[in-house]
């Protein structure tokens, strides 16, 4: 099994192929057009790896900036967004260091990727969370909206936190900062179930790829969450 850090900066076709398969029934971009208003708005995202989620809004917004760490992530995305090109900026640049931008944003929004910093984080998940919404909220203006998307379990029968310090995290995202969540699902769909094996189990290891064998589906379930309003 990858790290997600791995991944990021070696297995940019491997992480595509599994973002290819997710989602088949377009569930995810249905819910973000119903939360939010997109059409002329200024966004920032945050962990934007090759761009599967901004493809969802970009269309609708007048501009975009487009945050990652690692290069090689802003590359896939400039070509998988070059139709959008006049209007996203990309800019390199970790979670939990993001810089203020000149011009405040309508639309903050993340997807899967705060999760990782929170399970990858040598910090407390208070301190990290303190963190990374404090780097949000440098960037959003006053009356804007924050989007973030995270996993809630894959090949599982019912939405739970995959782990412990996502399961604080995502307490605290309610609790503390009073955000809403959506639960929505977002199944896979592979070509065989062996891809589907050979797939999940890469990134998620062994475990998972003998239960997607045994299940013997190229369907998967999916579950997604999404928790979005002001920032407090």
């Amino acid at each position: 099994m990858a790290t997600m850090h791995e991944i990021y900066r070696r297995h940019r076709v491997e992480y595509d192929r599994l973002i290819a398969a997710e989602d088949h029934l377009r569930n995810l971009p249905a819910l973000l057009h119903r939360i939010a208003d997109w059409r002329g708005r200024r966004v920032v995202e945050a962990g934007t790896g090759t761009g599967r989620v901004t493809e969802l809004y970009a269309e609708a917004a007048s501009h975009v900036v487009c945050f990652e760490r690692e290069a090689h992530m802003l590359d896939a995305a400039r070509v998988k967004l070059s139709a959008h090109s006049h209007k996203i900026e990309y800019r390199l640049g970790d979670n939990l260091d993001l810089p203020a931008l000149p011009e405040m944003a309508d639309i903050f929004i993340e997807g899967w990727s705060w999760g990782h910093s929170i399970v990858e984080g040598s910090g407390s998940v208070e301190a990290i969370a303190r963190r990374l919404f404090a780097n949000a909220r440098q960037n959003l203006g006053g009356g804007g909206t924050a989007i973030l998307i995270e996993t809630l379990g894959t090949n599982q029968d019912h939405p739970k936190a995959p782990h412990p310090r996502l399961e604080e995290f995502y307490d605290r995202l309610q609790a503390t900062h009073r955000l809403r969540q959506e639960i929505v699902r977002t199944d896979y769909l592979f070509p065989s179930a062996q891809d589907a094996a050979e797939t999940l189990g890469f990134f998620f290891g062994e475990p998972m790829r003998q239960a997607v064998l045994e299940k013997g589906s190229p369907a998967i379930p999916e579950w997604t969450g999404v928790w979005h309003g002001p920032l407090s």
